[in-house]
């Protein structure tokens, strides 16, 4: 695996980005076995000519490679000469840099800035957390800024889970009793009534408790 040198640009470093600026990913949701593209997103007034960041990802999900390599791929906000580069740290953390030999700005102000392959195992129950820490932005005026760490979450999809009334990745003994619990009129402040919809009659009745019931004693 070639090994990649990274070398940012000699810049003055500030405490803290600005409250408008954010390199962030969007909360997604993905289906075990499953493999989506997701973006990471630049919300900025300011003109930035490059990033860096550390990726923590979850058990059960892991970024796409080819040939030993992660994939990152700028999109159309990238400048002429805008490369990106990754690498594996010692951390587990994946970083992920970016940036213009002729300082070069990324375009607009909102959208996603690079987009990258996530694959779930077979086996994913989904609730896990994506963490972006170690995030540096430099402006084109060559000031290198510092912004907090930003998580996040990702979902099963409702369809990919059924029977999970009580949301919390996984079909089990509770959620039958909280089934029952249901149609007999107790109310709760998490109740997936799509979960619970198990012949998707778009009706909660005894026939989905029983359907449920049936379901766990065939796994």
């Amino acid at each position: 695996m070639k090994k990649i040198v990274f070398m940012m640009i000699t810049a003055i470093t500030a405490l803290v980005g600005s409250a408008q600026d954010r390199l962030y990913i969007e909360d997604f949701s993905i289906a075990p076995g499953e493999t989506r593209t997701v973006s990471i997103m630049l919300n900025n007034e300011t003109a930035y000519t490059a990033f860096q960041s550390d990726i923590y990802m979850p058990v059960g999900l892991t970024i796409e490679q080819e040939d030993g390599e992660y994939i990152f791929d700028l999109t159309n906000r990238k400048g002429r000469d805008h490369n990106i580069a990754s690498q594996l740290q010692i951390d587990g953390a994946i970083r992920v840099m970016s940036y213009s030999p002729s300082i070069k700005a990324y375009s607009g102000n909102n959208g996603p800035l690079v987009t990258f392959q996530v694959s779930a195992d077979n086996d994913f129950k989904g609730h896990a957390t994506i963490w972006m820490k170690t995030i540096l932005l430099i402006t084109t005026a060559g000031v290198e800024i510092a912004f907090g760490d930003e998580e996040c979450l990702v979902t099963i999809p409702n369809s990919a889970l059924k029977g999970d009334v009580d949301d919390d990745g996984n079909v089990g003994i509770a959620d039958v009793s909280l089934l029952i619990d249901y149609l007999l009129g107790s109310y709760f402040d998490i109740f997936n009534t799509e979960n619970g919809d198990m012949d998707d009659d778009n009706n909660i009745s005894i026939a989905d408790v029983a359907i449920l019931i049936d379901t766990l004693l065939r796994v």
